[in-house]
């Protein structure tokens, strides 16, 4: 019982952490991301999966919990990503993608921007060629357009 305890506490603090390291970059960034239709499908649709998993799960209270509080971390990580005075907030992808990366302004080249579909086509960081799949307002990718200069 104490070894669930402690995973649940883990878990716990791990979602709120991570929520609240989400959600600060969010109101930090000079241009956030847009949030697209593929964004709030996701963000809409990941507390139910997460509730049923909880259901079937147990259907205890300290599960519907967590399930809420994975959900809001999900969210967060979504709603997160975009441009900073620091760099580009971009989820990776593959092991470590939990938590929203930083790419520096000094490490990155070669930025492709689609300003017919207002979007953060690449960029490149250090050695690897990075796809965020990240779209903003029509102003905000302008203003971002005419701050680098392409």
């Amino acid at each position: 019982m104490s070894k669930e305890i402690a995973v649940y506490v883990l878990f716990f603090l791990t979602f709120i952490f991570g929520s609240i390291y989400h959600f600060s970059i969010r109101r930090q960034c000079i241009y956030p991301v847009r949030l697209t239709k593929p964004r709030i499908i996701l963000s809409t649709i990941s507390p139910f999966i997460f509730c049923f998993i909880a259901y079937i799960g147990g259907n205890l209270w300290s599960h519907y919990i967590l399930a809420l509080l994975a959900a809001v971390f999900i969210i967060s990580g979504v709603v997160g990503e975009g441009i900073h005075k620091k760099g580009i907030y971009y989820r990776p992808m593959g092991h470590a993608a939990l938590l929203i990366r930083l790419a520096k302004w000094e490490d990155i080249k070669d930025i492709k921007i689609d300003i017919n579909k207002n979007k953060l086509h690449s960029f490149r960081y250090k050695t690897t060629t990075i796809y965020p799949g990240q779209y903003y307002s029509h102003e905000d990718i302008n203003e971002f357009k005419k701050s680098i200069k392409i």
